[in-house]
Order: structure tokens, then sequence, then C-alpha cells
């Protein structure tokens, strides 16, 4: 499949990408992709090295825009003030530092909202627990500010949505318009969390599942729950997934997403340089029957961040076809020097080409005529006894949409 702005071999390897891997292995990549894979790593960096790279950045313009896409704005700031402020643009340092300032003012902020919705959950008896966010700042990076998160990321069952939803609404947080409308029922059908945003504080969203029904890798969240364990976050202790589940769902968000930004997968190689136990990792791995995407998010980290995985574990991931082939997608998107966000479409053939049943496959790439969509409830509000038009809809739109790029391509054959 060839993704959208990328072009092959326009990008160089950083030799630590395995010659197993095919035409990465030929290619080199930028300086200032390599400061960001430094900066995604999680470990000390060599000085002169960073300093090396620095000397022969083209365009910091674009690096900062690459590092604000994946995420890695304050870490790239970091590192660079430690080795080589003098070779860095005032005005690009001016930039770094006001998106330090920003990301600490709003992490403070998110934090304070978490405790106070937390307190607001447990009163009326409601479980929840944080998933990324602060919990993933304060456990991970030795200054949680170098670990931006824009909304509130919290777990709770299905059968709690009702409560929890009104506890916010309470709380001045609403639904988009186009999904207030609708009833529970059918939200609950529609989709794995709500997403509610305030005026003035961060959105929240709201989670019962891992993903849709139709996701390859969604599992029963009672997997979650049940190996949670407690952290502590400015001194106050918050209910948490276990470093063994944390680093199971880490991977399976990064691979819902296609591993498209370098701060999902710094988050899972700092978490392999802690303690875990692999055992474990490997079992709730197959319970949920989620090995593959695991195994992807750990053999990209170990092979572009060099993240101390277990050689047996690398030695299955590699030997499994459909999670190399995925990691060296993965790898050249994010070695890409002006990243590019895929399209709906993109993840959709990726995650149905990880799955290892051809069931699930089937069914996932049937999902791209699921309606109806966020889109079409947005533009085209039908009353819900009404909702069995959207397919019809969707046919058009995806045949309108594709259908034109299909005839020229046969026209030009």
């Amino acid at each position: 499949m060839k993704l959208l702005s990328l072009q092959p071999c326009s990008f160089l390897s950083v030799g630590k990408i395995r010659r197993n891997w095919g035409a990465v292995s030929d290619c080199v990549v930028p300086n200032s992709i390599q400061l960001l894979l430094l900066c995604a790593r999680g470990c000390n960096a060599d000085r002169d090295r960073v300093r090396e790279l620095a000397r022969e950045v083209a365009d910091w313009d674009a690096l900062a825009s690459a590092a604000e896409y994946h995420g890695l704005t304050g870490l790239l700031r970091s590192l660079l003030e430690e080795s080589c402020p003098d070779l860095v643009a005032q005005d690009v340092t001016s930039l770094l530092r006001k998106d330090y300032r920003d990301s600490a003012a709003r992490n403070l902020i998110l934090t304070s909202q978490v405790f106070s919705l937390i307190d607001l959950f447990q009163a009326e008896g409601i479980d929840v627990m944080p998933l990324k966010g602060p919990v993933l700042a304060e456990r991970l990076y030795p200054d949680p500010v170098l670990r931006p998160f824009s909304d509130l990321d919290l777990l709770v069952r299905k059968r709690d949505v009702a409560r929890a939803s009104s506890i916010l609404a309470q709380q001045g947080y609403a639904l988009s318009p186009h999904l207030a409308r609708l009833s529970l029922h059918t939200l609950l059908h529609l989709n794995c969390a709500l997403l509610f945003r305030h005026g003035r504080g961060a959105h929240v969203d709201l989670q019962w599942e891992v993903g849709p029904s139709d996701y390859p890798f969604s599992f029963d969240t009672e997997i979650l729950w049940r190996s949670s364990s407690k952290t502590r976050i400015d001194g106050r202790e918050v209910a948490c997934l276990s470093p063994e589940s944390l680093l199971l769902y880490l991977c399976v968000h990064g691979t819902k997403h296609m591993w498209s930004r370098l701060l999902w997968l710094g988050d899972v190689a700092r978490l392999v340089r802690t303690p875990l136990n692999w055992p474990e990792v490997l079992a709730l791995a197959a319970e949920a029957k989620c090995s593959r995407p695991l195994l992807l998010g750990l053999l990209l980290a170990h092979e572009l961040l060099e993240a101390p995985v277990p050689e047996e574990v690398l030695q299955l991931a590699r030997s499994t076809q459909a999670v190399q082939s995925r990691a060296t997608q993965a790898s050249l998107r994010l070695q890409c020097v002006q990243p590019a966000e895929p399209q709906s479409w993109e993840f959709t053939i990726f995650n149905a080409r990880m799955a290892e049943r051809s069931w699930d496959k089937l069914r996932h790439y049937a999902s791209m005529l699921k309606a109806p969509t966020e889109w079409e409830l947005e533009t085209l509000p039908l009353p819900e006894r009404f909702f069995f038009l959207y397919y019809p809809l969707r046919l058009a739109r995806i045949a309108r949409k594709y259908g034109s790029r299909l005839t020229q391509r046969l026209i030009h054959k």
C-alpha cells in the first residue's frame, strides 16, 4: 500500500533498523528525525551526538513543526538546551520555551481537574481509572511537563456510563449537539467512548471499551480492572493500570492509530525500561487476543528507540509476518520529515491486516461501510427511527469519493 505524502527512501536509516526490514534498511534518516528519535527514546543522550546532529539541521521550523505533531516539543527543548543551546535559532528557542510554559500550565490545570472528577465519581460509587494523561506523565517522565496531554481519558464500566455522564453534565461538560440529541442506548451502540467538552476546562474522553466492537483488538476491559494498581500523583493515591496491563493498553492504542506519533512509542520505550513481569505481559496479551499489537509496539520501540525488549519477544515479533510488515510501514511513516495524519481508510487497512482471523479482517473492512459516522450525524441529523437511511447515504458517499479515483487509475493503465 502506498502511503500518502510518503516518498520511498527520502528518509535515512538510523542503523538500528534491522536488515530484515527490507527497504527501510537501505535508507538514511535526516538529522532532524534522528533528533526526534533521541527525544522519544527516554534515556540519556550523547551530548556530542546531539550537537553533531543539530549542526546539520537544515530547517529548524520544519523540525519544530514535526516535534509539535509528534508531541515532543518539551523533550526537544530539554535536549537542545542541555546539549547545544548556542546552535538553535533564537526564535525557535523562544517557541520551544513558550510551549513548555503552556504545557506546564495546562498539565497543572488538568491534573487538578482529574482529581476533582475522581472525587465526584467515587462519591457516587462509580469506579473510575485515569488512562494516560497525568498518570502516565507522572509514572514515566522525570518532569511530567515533558509528557503533554490535552484531554482526560477516564475508564468507567459500561453500566456506569449514564451516571458518569450525568455528573459531567452537572459540572458543565457537554456532548457535541449532534450527539447530545441521541439516546444513551444509541450512543453506547455507536461507539466505545464519549467526548465531553467544557468551555473553560479540558475535554473528557469517557471510555468503557478499548475500541469499537468491529475493531480487531477490542477486548473485555475487566482484564484492565482486574490488573489495576495504585500510584501517587502530587502526593495523592490514584487508581491506575498495572505496568503490565498499561503496556498492553498502550500497544493496542498505538496500533489502532497506526503508531503515527513518536510520543506514543516513547511511552512504550520508557515503560519497557521499568521493571516488568514479562510472562504476565504475554499472558495478558494472549487472554485479550492482542498479541500482535503488543509485539508490534515492542518491535518498533526496540528498533527505533532501543527499548530493552527481551530477545525471545523480539524473535516472536520478527517471525510474525503481519507484525514485521506493519512495523516497516509504521517505521517509514515515523521517519517522514513532514508528517501527515493518516486517513480513515489507512487506519482500517492497517488494523485489518494485523488481525489474526479472517472473520475479524472482514468485519473490520466492513466497518468502512458502517453508518452513521460522526460527519453524517453532524451534517445530516436524522431522527433515530430513520437511521437506516444513513447506510445508502454512506454507500453513495464512498462511491463518489473513491469511484472517480478508481476510474482514473483504470483509464491510465
